[in-house]
């Protein structure tokens, strides 16, 4: 975890302001120094949340684009084999079902490389 230069040098004037103010302001300046890290643990902690609420309805998308995905191949692909195999030429099928399968394949390819 890397550290901002303006929180370096806040914190450096801290230790300095509690040495020139003494003892009796001490628990003052504690209290404000323990008052910026709990904000700045919410801060990190209310990010880290926020991007996992995010990755997680990116994945519930991807799934179900999915999935609707593969109902539509699967809806077309029987009248296009049906079509195929009718007219006599059963290569067409196979090249049919190659190509659903492809398509399948490249979309779940591109959604799992995302981070």
């Amino acid at each position: 975890m890397s550290q901002d230069p303006t929180e370096r040098d806040e914190m450096e004037s801290l230790l300095a302001a509690r040495q020139e103010l003494g003892p009796a302001m001490e628990p003052a300046l504690v209290d404000s120094f323990a008052d910026k890290i709990i904000a700045e643990v919410r801060r990190q902690t209310h990010e880290e949340r926020q991007a996992a609420v995010h990755a997680e309805a990116g994945g519930k998308a991807s799934t179900g684009a999915q999935l609707t995905l593969a109902i539509v191949s699967l809806v077309m692909a029987i009248p296009l084999t049906g079509i195929a195999l009718g007219t006599g030429f059963a290569w067409m099928a196979v090249v049919t079902w190659t190509g659903i399968v492809l398509v399948n394949f490249a979309f779940a390819l591109r959604h799992r490389s995302r981070p």
